[in-house]
C-alpha cells in the first residue's frame, strides 16, 4: 500500500524533476501520514506545499480529520536532499518523508526521513538505496546551514 502511493506520487517524476536545481528542488506533491483509531493512512493533498509554506515563517501543516493527528509530512520531490528551510517541519514537530526517483540505473525510489533524533537533527535514508557520496556532502551543508535554527550539533 505505502510504495503504491509514493509510486503514485513519483509518477512522471523523472521528466519533470530533469531541469531542476539542486538547491531548489521540484516539489511534485505532499501529504500527511494521519493516525486515526490506530490507523495511519497516507492522504495526499493537493494544498500542502511544504516548499512554499516554509520558505515564509513557520511551517503550518493544516486541519486534520476529528479525531486524528499527524504522524508526519511527505514529500516526493526532484532531489533527495532537504531545502534550506525544511527544517521548518521538524521544528513544528514533524518529521518529514523525502522521495525521489534514483536517475541513474533502474529508476527506484529513494526515501530519507529528517528528523529529531537524541536532540539533534538529522537525515536518514530508509529505502533500499542509501545516499551517495555526493548526496552525503550536500546533507551535511544542509545540516550545518539547519544547525543556527535549533542551536544544537547536527547529527553526522
Amino acid at each position: 500500500m505505502r510504495h503504491g502511493l509514493y509510486g503514485m506520487i513519483l509518477a512522471g517524476s523523472v521528466a519533470a524533476a530533469a531541469p531542476a536545481m539542486a538547491d531548489t528542488p521540484a516539489e511534485l506533491g505532499c501529504g500527511r501520514a494521519i493516525v486515526k483509531d490506530g490507523t495511519e493512512q497516507l492522504v495526499l493533498d493537493a494544498n500542502l506545499h511544504v516548499l512554499e509554506q516554509t520558505s515564509g515563517g513557520a511551517f503550518d501543516a493544516g486541519p486534520v480529520p476529528p479525531g486524528a493527528s499527524i504522524k508526519s509530512i511527505f514529500c516526493a520531490r526532484s532531489d533527495i536532499v532537504p531545502a534550506p528551510s525544511d527544517y521548518k517541519v521538524v521544528q513544528a514537530g514533524y518529521p518529514l518523508m523525502l522521495f525521489t526517483r534514483d536517475k541513474v540505473g533502474l529508476g527506484r525510489t529513494r526515501i530519507a526521513v529528517l528528523e529529531m533524533s537524541g536532540g539533534q537533527l538529522r537525515l536518514r535514508s530508509v529505502g533500499q538505496i542509501g545516499f551517495t557520496p555526493e548526496m552525503t556532502r550536500r546533507i551535511q551543508i544542509f545540516l550545518d546551514a539547519s544547525l543556527p535554527q535549533f542551536g544544537k550539533v547536527a547529527a553526522r
